[in-house]
């Protein structure tokens, strides 16, 4: 099981599946932080080697009614299935930790995660390090070239370069949603004006994301909050 938490965004994602595809899904979110049951660990670097920062829990934390609790708490809700990941025992494990270390470690304002979704393995290619690193997704493998994220991003959001960077890790396999973004695509190319006026009115946003995060966890100053209140007019 494996869940990811963005507290600066309040994404929550969470999945179960093999060692394989969990070292994949690993390696192409790349988080800050790994939280992982001691008894576990010699597992996790046989897996992922020791390039990952990693904290480790007690064994008993790692319990699926502790954990569920832990999550129907926090969303109120009666159960999970509104989020898909009811009859997945550990990805609930995996996602409760998350919720009970930030706990733990004092992030206590977390009315921003307000819900979990689950990520689904048959509908992306998943891609291990190697691949990503040889095809130079991401950076180059020399001081003065050009990764493909580096030629395709015309973002004018943070929120925007985040989501196409996850895009270009996770390609989709199932061809309507691919024809759904390609549909998108075309619309914005045929109306330039509109097109245009998007950007503009994006260019002034800011990253509404990590504003928002920030007042749930009170920590936004002042210029911040003016911030937020451009991108709200």
């Amino acid at each position: 099981g494996v869940a990811f938490v963005d507290i600066s965004t309040g994404e929550f994602m969470a999945s179960e599946g093999t060692p394989e595809y969990i070292e994949k899904l690993v390696q192409s979110l790349k988080p800050a932080e790994i939280i992982i049951n001691k008894k576990q660990f010699k597992a996790f670097t046989a897996l992922l080697g020791d390039k990952f920062y990693t904290y480790q829990l007690d064994e008993w934390i790692f319990q699926h009614q502790f954990t569920y609790d832990k999550l129907i708490g926090h969303f109120n809700t009666a159960n999970l299935k509104g989020f898909g990941i009811q009859e997945m025992p550990l990805a609930i494990i995996a996602a409760g930790v998350c919720l009970h270390y930030l706990n733990e470690t004092h992030h206590h304002q977390l009315e921003h995660i307000q819900s979990i979704s689950r990520i689904d393995e048959e509908k992306y290619v998943w891609l291990d390090r190697f691949t990503i690193r040889n095809l130079e997704l991401l950076s180059p493998n020399h001081e003065q070239g050009k990764a493909l994220i580096d030629i395709i991003d015309s973002t004018v959001t943070p929120m925007g370069a985040r989501l196409l960077k996850r895009w270009v890790v996770l390609p989709l396999k199932e061809k309507q949603f691919i024809d759904e973004r390609l549909d998108v695509v075309g619309a914005a190319f045929e109306n330039t004006t509109l097109c245009n006026e998007v950007i503009g009115e994006l260019k002034q946003i800011g990253d509404i994301e990590r504003i928002v995060s920030k007042v749930a966890m009170r920590r936004i100053n002042p210029r911040e909050l003016a911030q937020l209140n451009r991108a709200l007019k």
